[in-house]
Order: C-alpha cells, then structure tokens, then sequence
C-alpha cells in the first residue's frame, strides 16, 4: 500500500497476530523454561511483507519456526502474563538460520527485496530491520546435516562429562570479564535447556579455555580424571570449518574463542573471520535496527572484538590490516550500557574469580588501544610507506618524527588517564587481574611506534634528533622490562589473549634491534646484557605462564637465538 501511495515504508515488522485462542496462532509471549525476560516487548518481527496487495495476518507454520526454532514440534498456548525468551526477535542467534547481510553494491537491490516473494519462505525470506538495512535468512538445512550437528555435540559433551557445566561456570568467572563476546544470561539460559542448543564448535571452544584454569575450582582440581583436550581441540577445529557453512553469531563467536586458544594461529583464519562478522552486518550501525537492545549491545563488543583481533593480528603476523577504520567500518564505540553484567553478578563467585566492573573498563580500554594501534599500523607500517621511496623515505628522519609525534601525544594521554583499578600494582586478595595483558598492549604499541623510529634514522639525520630517538627508545625497553617485572601471580594466572607471545617476543625483538645498530661497543654490551635479561625473565615465568614459554620459544628459535647477541657484543670488545 505504502507504495500504491507514494509514501516512504514504514512496514518494518509483520501485523499483529489476531488474538485467538488456537494454540497455532503466534504467540506474543513465548514461555521460557528460567523465566527470563526479553529486552523487548512484542512478538518478534516477521519477515517483511512479500506482496504489498495481500495484507498477510497470519505467518505460515514453518516461517515460525524458523523464525523460532525452539518451538518446533511443540504446541504452546497463549497466555499474556508468561515472559518471553531472550532469544526472541533477534536475529544472529536462532539455532536453525542463519543470516546474510545484503551490501550496498550487491546484486539484489534492497528495495527490490520487499516485492519478492520466494517460492518456499520456510528455506528463505527477507528481514528487514530499517529503513537501509535488508538480511537474507536462510534455513540451516540447506547446507548442513542436522544429526550430525547433534552428533557433534554429543561427542564434545562426552568428552567432558560429567564437568560441562563446571566448566561454563569457570569459563564466565575467569574469561568472559575482561573477554565479553558472549552474553551471559542467554547463553546459561541456553545450556539449562539443553547443550544441544549449541553450535558445536562454539561448545568445545568455551570447554576448551576453561580448561585452562582448573585448578582454580575444587571439583576439577582434585578430580583423578581429565577431559582429554586433544581430542576437544580436534573436535573444535572440524566443525568450526563446518559451521563456517552456515555462518552466524555463534560461529564467529567460536572462531574468536578459538583463536585466544590457539596462539600460533594463522592470519588466514583471521580474515575468514572477517570476512563472516562483514556477511553478519557487524561493520554497520545497528542501533535502529529492529532488534533486542542486548543483542544491539552483544554485536558492538563483538565487533570490536573482531576489530581488535584483525589489529594485532595485523601487527603480531607483519600483514596489511583488512578493516579500513575510515572507510568500511561504521560501529559505535561501545559504552556501558552495551554490557549487561555487573558488580552484582559477581557476589557469589569464588576465590580465583576476575571482577566484571574491572573486566568491562578493561575491554573499553583495549578498544582504545586498538583505535590507536590503527593509527600506527596505517602511518608506519603499510606498503606505501614502508617501500623504497615511500612515505617514510620521502619525509626523512624528521618527518618520521613528527608523524611520531601526535601518536606520542595520545599514548601519553591514554595512560595518564587509566582509572586506579586498571593500574599494574593494583590486585585484589583472592582476584585474578588482566591488567597485565592492557599494560603489555600499551607498551606493545609504544615499542612498534619506536622500532620505526629506530629504522628511519639516516644517516643524515640531525645528531640532536637521532640522540632524542634512541633515548626514547632505550627508556621504553626500560619501561617494558619493568611491566614484565611487575607482573604478580594474580596477573599471569588470568586471561591474556592470544597476541600475548608475540606481544612478549616483540619486545626481545626490540632490544635486538637497538643492539644491531649501536653507535658503539659500550652501547652494544648495554643491549646484549638487557636481552639477556629479559630472556631470563621469560624462563622463570615460562613454566607459570604458557604464553611466557611461547614467547621463549618465538625468540630463541625464529629469531635464530637472541643468546647469540651477547658473543657478538663481547667479540668486538
């Protein structure tokens, strides 16, 4: 009708249900077996109208239950009074669709979309969520085989069992603070229901990184019996590549998770995911969306997850950053009301646990980082700047330091802003603290600014500003090395992401490089002994910290053995 009329369409949910007492008709409150309530009222929306001539008040059987997957097979009479699902009216998390955002430049005009009706809505139908933004859903029974989903489930669950839900709740107490891409109350009320309501690979992920910290609950320190991890990472692996068939929230969700776990991971694996958060919509606004407000609030940390995963991974593997901040990237900067946890919902756990509040301000500060890690990545490190006759070479020494400069700035001003709770020293009793990783992140940042300052120096440089660039950089291998020192065991037991090794081996790195280009002995001797030192500092923490031994073992094997420096210096001595 809207377009008989010539006005604009405002038709972004389907009509109301008539209100009947046949247990068919679509509910408007859907029972939920913990009694959660949705962060919207309503039913959820329908598919956009196909046909604007025929007015549509009842949505077909199989478009509800594709729409509501958690339903099928089941009779629900209505009552006004029951809460409804969480799950309802979002779009990423159905268990049995999955979505596809439509791009600006693809073949199917968004426009066009609403006047198409496709011959079988129950496989695919169009959602739109306002007035620019059109997904496919796509029922999940084209590409994949349901038992053997269930299959897969099965044998992670027997991997673990009788500790599976000992594990989630280990999981939530020490990753998900400082690590939020999960929502917490969706997914416990997901696994009191059944594991079955899972993708597999999302499961073993989360299984699999608590595994990491059981020690720190009772009934799996003591237990005589083990959940056998190679097999859960096997079981991880091969049906994330399956999952990756039917992508949706939960399989990016896994990726990321797997990618904490697996630290050597591959920059291919990085841009796949990428690739699957841009076909999810996850680089655009979706504050209007017609959409949950926590699922609003889910997307932006998991956006930002995937931005600070595709930064360092850009950093950490040498390679071109995928996501250009000014020109394909359109997600508001996430704030607190995107965090749905808080201080209370720690009251109860036990000793060993991470503090959410400390966990929350510590990802919005990780996002910062990121941000200025952009900045650094996209000014030194690209092909153009960094290639004979390039930027760098063209600006000289002094340009390179004034392009330094802004980025100084605003490191400086980041850290003088921390809250007191984000500081290095401060621990709680009885707490684990992630602050380490957001300290190692920001002197990550500082020393990759420097080693390109190092670099840059030619030899007609200014002796003043060649002096300034080396003393800045020797004070930053001072300032790391005291981070590293100042690390307690509350900071190495926690959570630490998976850019943790390289970050740790960059900074031996560092110290090689200001020892190969050492205006003389004295200097060189000074940088050999540092580097032996720090090498020292990872052996006594290798066997306490996991990442610490990865990084030995970056250092001492990919980079042909830093141990050589020291000879070297003593020979020319």
């Amino acid at each position: 009708m809207c377009s008989f009329h010539g006005q604009p369409c405002t038709y972004l949910r389907g009509p109301l249900p008539r209100k009947r007492r046949k247990a068919t008709d679509p509910p408007e409150h859907r029972p939920s077996t913990n009694g959660s309530v949705s962060a919207t009222s309503g039913p959820p929306p329908a598919p956009v109208p196909l046909d604007p001539q025929e007015e549509i008040t009842h949505p077909s059987p199989e478009l509800l239950e594709a729409l509501s997957p958690s339903l099928a097979g089941s009779e629900h009479h209505v009552t006004f009074n029951q809460p409804v699902s969480l799950l309802d009216g979002t779009l990423g998390l159905h268990l049995k669709t999955h979505s596809q955002y439509v791009g600006n430049t693809d073949y199917r005009e968004p426009s066009l979309l609403d006047l198409h009706r496709p011959q079988d809505p129950a496989v695919r139908f169009v959602r739109r969520l306002d007035d620019s933004t059109v997904f496919l859903i796509h029922r999940d029974r084209e590409t994949s085989s349901e038992p053997q989903r269930i299959a897969d489930l099965d044998a992670i669950e027997k991997v673990v069992h009788p500790l599976g839900s000992t594990l989630v709740n280990l999981y939530f107490r020490i990753v998900h603070p400082s690590f939020p891409i999960l929502h917490k109350k969706v997914f416990l009320e997901k696994y009191a229901r059944s594991y079955h309501e899972f993708s597999p690979p999302l499961l073993a992920a989360v299984y699999l990184l608590a595994l990491d910290w059981s020690l720190y609950d009772r009934t799996l320190a003591t237990s005589s019996w083990q959940p056998d991890q190679a097999a859960l990472e096997a079981l991880a692996l091969r049906t994330m590549s399956d999952d990756m068939k039917r992508p949706k929230i939960s399989t990016l969700q896994a990726g990321l998770l797997i990618q904490q776990r697996f630290r050597n991971n591959t920059w291919t694996f990085t841009a796949q995911l990428i690739a699957l958060g841009q076909g999810l919509g996850l680089h655009v606004d979706c504050s209007d969306w017609a959409i949950p407000d926590w699922e609003k609030g889910l997307r932006r940390r998991l956006a930002w997850a995937l931005f600070m995963q595709d930064k360092w991974g850009a950093l950490v593997h040498g390679r071109p950053s995928h996501i250009r901040l000014d020109e394909d990237w359109d997600v508001r900067p996430c704030c607190i009301e995107d965090f749905p946890e808080n201080a209370a919902d720690e009251e109860h756990d036990p000793e060993g646990s991470a503090e959410v509040v400390v966990g929350r301000e510590l990802f919005l500060r990780q996002i910062e980082l990121s941000l200025i890690l952009s900045d650094v990545l996209g000014t030194f490190y690209t092909a153009k700047a960094t290639r004979r006759g390039g930027t760098l070479d063209q600006v000289g020494t002094v340009g390179v330091a004034e392009l330094a400069k802004p980025i100084v700035m605003m490191l400086r001003e980041w850290y003088a802003k921390l809250p007191e709770a984000l500081q290095l020293q401060e621990t709680r009793l009885k707490k684990l603290s992630a602050n380490g990783s957001l300290h190692l992140s920001y002197i990550s940042i500082d020393l990759a600014l420097h080693r390109s300052l190092v670099r840059n120096i030619s030899s007609n440089a200014p002796d003043s500003l060649r002096h300034a660039i080396r003393t800045g950089a020797r004070a930053r291998l001072a300032n790391a090395s005291n981070i590293i020192g100042g690390l307690q065991m509350e900071h190495i037991q926690s959570f630490w992401g998976f850019a943790a090794s390289a970050q740790l081996a960059a900074i031996g790195s560092f110290a090689g490089l200001l020892w190969a280009t050492s205006d003389d002995d004295a200097e060189a001797m000074y940088y050999a002994d540092r580097v032996e030192e720090y090498l020292w500092s990872l052996r006594v923490r290798a066997q306490a910290a996991p990442f610490a031994r990865e990084a030995l073992r970056m250092l001492e094997a990919d980079v042909g053995g830093l141990g050589a420096v020291r000879a070297s210096a003593e020979m020319k001595i």
